[in-house]
């Protein structure tokens, strides 16, 4: 398979929209999805829990770098989330879709 998910996080609503509308509008993804999450973590050696909107970018491998990129960019983390995880199996329908729906 060459498609993946490519997983980020953002305590902004603003950019979480603002990071799906420009992946979707550049077809770097097929398929951007932002749920409210809480997150635990330790930053600057404290314990800290925050919520926050997770992006679940769908796209093929292929585009990852652009996509991380355009993350960067928009992104108000000094260090953001960007994690990719392939997919190893799915619907074939919906995944010719994913795959003809990115560019990369």
């Amino acid at each position: 398979m060459t498609c993946c998910v490519i997983l980020t996080t953002t305590d902004k609503k603003e950019i979480a929209e603002q990071i799906a509308a420009k992946l979707i509008e550049s077809k770097f993804a097929a398929c951007v999805q932002i749920d409210l999450v809480n997150s635990y973590f330790y930053w600057d050696g404290k314990l800290c829990s925050e919520n926050e909107y997770r992006l679940m970018i769908k796209t093929k491998k292929s585009c990852y770098n652009s996509v991380a990129q355009k993350i960067k960019d928009i992104h108000n983390y000094d260090l953001p989330e960007i994690i990719m995880v392939d997919i190893t199996g799915g619907d074939e329908q919906y995944l010719n879709w994913l795959e003809t729906s990115s560019n990369g």
